[in-house]
């Protein structure tokens, strides 16, 4: 089979092979073989047939070339029931469906997704959807999270029901755990935002070299390369593993697919925005643009696609969450995760290396 088309399969189901592995199974024209592998996959498998033990967890391969009405019912409801799980897992409340909602006045707590908020006077009427009907329900403008509140999110409200209206006490999010940060093996580096079209060469340069003087394995790119050229040129004779992520300047759809590279780039990975990658054991968020708010909400922003299922819903914790942007170099904890943020050099350029092993931080000035 096809070197490349063996490499996209196990992508797709979040494995990545080494090369001597890629030859051997090159020779297997069934698929069927490679199904049994992963069937099979343990932690054997992984030390085996991944390099290094590395899997990727969160890739969008495909985009679907034409909508049809029953997508956008699919769409919606893959959401609903991945975010209702999230809660569930999260929370002990006894949800009530909206079609189940009483005329006693009492209190309740439902889960849906936000259909639309109108502002009336001192107050906010917000339409609540589930997978039964829709219900409106009023907020004050002082209750916790309404100013947050956005189209099409899934959340929780604690409210006193009255019939088909509520009357909103709270809204909960999912938010993330509190756990003791997971530590792995192997230092690795992240950047982003390198605009290698207005970036003087000599500053990119200047990184590159000291790269290669570092005993690193991995290279995190978040997004904005801008030239992807000159982006090879840099990354194709490194020892290091590279992974790569576009942003708005590579790709303006969000969520994005990889950046096309040349075959034979052997070292570099290219990967969607948003993506997800386990490095030993530690989870790793790459997205180019991102907020604290899709940590707690659990959702990696507004989807501009319809796809076959929500992919933007943040079902996986993340121990790292590695992002750009905003050009601004930044380091910040938040519960069990490490944000990192390597400026741009267009601004102001700290490279952040994290030790897996002891998860210590460390943002490099050249």
């Amino acid at each position: 089979m096809d070197k490349k088309k063996i490499v996209q399969y196990f992508l797709e189901r979040g494995f990545l092979i080494s090369p001597d592995v890629l030859e051997k199974l090159s020779k297997f024209n069934d698929s069927y073989i490679f199904n049994k592998i992963i069937e099979n996959s343990s932690d054997i498998f992984l030390t085996q047939f991944s390099e290094n033990k590395v899997r990727v967890i969160k890739n969008l391969v495909k985009i679907p070339r034409e909508i049809k009405t029953e997508q956008f019912i699919k769409f919606f409801q893959d959401k609903y029931k991945k975010m209702q799980k999230i809660f569930l897992r999260r929370t002990k409340f006894n949800f009530v469906s909206l079609n189940k909602l009483g005329k006693e006045r009492k209190e309740v707590y439902i889960f849906g997704i936000v259909k639309n908020i109108k502002e009336k006077a001192d107050k906010k009427i917000v339409e609540i959807e589930d997978m039964t009907t829709s219900v409106k329900v009023e907020f004050s403008l002082n209750v916790k999270n309404i100013d947050n509140l956005m189209l099409d999110e899934a959340i929780v409200v604690r409210g006193i029901s009255a019939g088909d209206y509520l009357f909103g006490k709270e809204i909960i999010y999912p938010d993330i755990p509190l756990r003791s940060p997971t530590k792995g093996q192997e230092r690795v580096c992240f950047i982003s935002d390198l605009h290698l079209d207005e970036t003087p060469p000599s500053d990119i340069k200047k990184f590159f070299d000291w790269f290669k003087t570092q005993k690193i394995s991995y290279l995190l790119v978040a997004g904005d390369i801008s030239d992807k050229k000159s982006f090879i040129n840099y990354v194709k004779d490194l020892g290091s593993k590279v992974f790569l992520i576009p942003g708005e300047k590579d790709d303006s759809s969000y969520p994005a697919l990889g950046i096309k590279l040349k075959e034979g780039l052997k070292n570099v990975i290219s990967l969607s925005n948003p993506a997800m990658i386990e490095i030993n054991g530690v989870k790793i968020l790459m997205i180019h643009k991102f907020n604290l708010d899709m940590l707690k909400k659990r959702y990696l922003g507004q989807s501009k696609l319809i796809l076959n299922e929500d992919y933007l819903v943040l079902d996986v914790v993340p121990d790292i969450v590695h992002c750009g942007h905003t050009h601004e170099p930044e380091v910040k904890n938040y519960k069990s995760a490490t944000i990192v943020n390597s400026g741009s050099p267009l601004s102001d350029f700290k490279p952040v290396v994290i030790n897996l092993a002891d998860r210590s931080v460390e943002q490099i000035r050249l």
